[in-house]
């Protein structure tokens, strides 16, 4: 019965230290954030995470989610110069990233 007390008192003690302010918002357009995933990440990262986000007047899961979608966009959308591209009747393709954008 003590190791679930001790456990329990871990638990409370980590929650007291936890920032649970939480942002449902991300654009007008997208709606609330609802879908929820984990990330591990060690002290140090999130410490200089957190004040990159301060800086910015972000909260961190904002700016994450920034920071990933701009990834994201990069990836999927290809936004290397259009003279970078080539196109075909049939297809669009990005010289930099060898990707097929359309078709």
């Amino acid at each position: 019965m003590s190791e679930e007390n001790n456990i329990q008192a871990a638990v409370d003690k980590l929650a007291e230290t936890m920032d649970t302010t939480i942002s449902a918002g991300i654009s007008d357009d997208d709606g609330p954030a609802v879908a929820q995933i984990i990330v591990r990440a060690n002290f140090n990262d999130r410490e200089r995470w957190k004040v990159a986000a301060n800086k910015e007047g972000k909260s961190l899961a904002q700016f994450i989610r920034d920071v990933i979608n701009e990834r994201v966009t990069d990836i999927l959308d290809c936004s290397h110069p259009i003279n970078m591209r080539r196109y075909y009747p049939w297809a669009e393709f990005c010289l930099r990233c060898n990707g097929r954008l359309r078709g």
